[in-house]
């Protein structure tokens, strides 16, 4: 059963860059991914690993319910089944993310099938991007809607990547592929946000390298590698990512001047009642001027949808990740989370997933240093071999 479940956490995440329908509708990669919640659910009623017991799980279950009951809550009030939409989204990726936890716990070579597939899900995305820019579009958007969905997934995948390595991927051409390709597509999308986010990722991955002189040295052959192959595509393209960037830079003073009007954070000062207990996430025209659109904040979606009792669960998921791990899982967290500041990611699955690799993977490179741990019960195996 592990190993079914396996092959449909492989297929969906392949997938998850691949964007069919409408944004807000369940994709490809979705659909795949709910075979392998019910497996990982079935499997948990015989054995759930332990996972009830786990800080993460409880404060992530704590916080969908409160997400829940707020949005219930004003479903009576506005008689308005509209609410009920975005708990949909949160119980979908705490399932995905419980199972995948359960996964790790259960599977010793879990992360490696999570990587192969995260690779696969980027290169699918840097496929679609080098079409965007040879038919010269200004932000390209490669398999995704837009193009902050597009450097929104490859920055949390390249976290995720690195985490799987333990922050110090080896010199081989998946790996280095890889992080290539999350590295171009968000250069290629021009998010001043994630551009952000990156330098951030990029700084806790050199953190980690410099503590021993071959990880050191490993990295200063990586590094002068990733920029050669970055300004050979950028030349393939004839210099459109050069220009796109230097274009978003010369604008980002007045983004980051606009910032209060532009992401809707006014509506949080003038309807200040509603941080209190939350507003739900559904009939903005109460919110009149200030309505249209949602707030295009995760931090701020929290605090003015579900209150301070939503944010302060939002945060402690957060803190459940991060407790006791070493600065470069704070600084690789940190990217995300500055992107957050100004785009709501809270419905990306990716982002919940990543959560679980970072708890997981510092953790498992604890345990490598001798820490104490509990042996995993079962085994899985890639049906054919593989290099990462």
């Amino acid at each position: 059963m592990n190993r079914l479940g396996g092959v449909f956490l492989f297929l969906g995440l392949s997938l998850s860059s691949f964007y069919l329908l409408p944004s807000g509708l369940p994709q490809p990669g979705d659909i795949l991914l709910l075979p392998f919640i019910a497996i990982m659910l079935l499997m948990s009623l015989r054995d759930d690993q332990g996972l009830m017991r786990h800080p993460l799980v409880l404060t992530w279950l704590a916080m969908f319910t409160w997400v829940t009951l707020v949005s219930l809550g004003w479903i009576v009030v506005d008689q308005d089944a509209g609410f009920l939409r975005y708990p949909l989204f949160f119980l979908f990726n705490f399932l995905v993310g419980a199972a995948l936890l359960r996964f790790l716990t259960a599977v010793p070579e879990g992360l490696r099938w999570v990587r192969v597939a995260v690779t696969v899900a980027l290169l699918v995305a840097f496929g679609g991007v080098v079409l965007d820019l040879g038919l010269g579009r200004v932000r390209a958007t490669g398999t995704f809607n837009n193009p902050n969905q597009l450097a929104y997934f490859s920055l949390c995948a390249l976290v995720i990547l690195l985490a799987s390595h333990g922050f110090r991927p080896p010199l081989r051409p998946l790996p280095v592929v890889a992080v290539v390709a999350a590295v171009g597509n968000i250069l290629a999308a021009s998010s001043l946000a994630a551009m952000g986010g990156l330098g951030l990722v990029m700084l806790g991955w050199a953190l980690v390298n410099v503590g021993q002189l071959r990880h050191l040295l490993r990295l200063m052959l990586l590094a002068p590698l990733l920029i050669v192959l970055l300004v050979g595509f950028d030349a393939w393209t004839g210099g459109r990512v050069e220009h796109n960037l230097t274009q978003r830079f010369e604008r980002a003073p007045d983004k980051v001047e606009g910032i209060y009007a532009h992401r809707k954070y006014q509506r949080m000062v003038e309807f200040p009642a509603y941080n209190l207990l939350g507003a739900g996430e559904g009939n903005t025209e109460r919110f009149r001027p200030y309505h249209g659109n949602e707030i295009h904040s995760s931090f701020g979606t929290m605090l003015f949808s579900y209150g301070v009792p939503g944010l302060a669960l939002f945060l402690s998921v957060l803190l459940a990740v991060a407790w006791r791990a070493p600065p470069h899982v704070w600084l690789a967290l940190s990217g995300p989370l500055l992107y957050s500041v100004t785009h709501n990611g809270l419905r990306t699955t990716i982002f919940w997933l990543m959560l679980v690799v970072l708890w997981h993977g510092h953790r498992r490179w604890h345990d490598r240093e001798g820490q104490t741990r509990q042996i995993p019960k079962a085994t899985l195996r890639f049906p054919w071999p593989m290099e990462t």
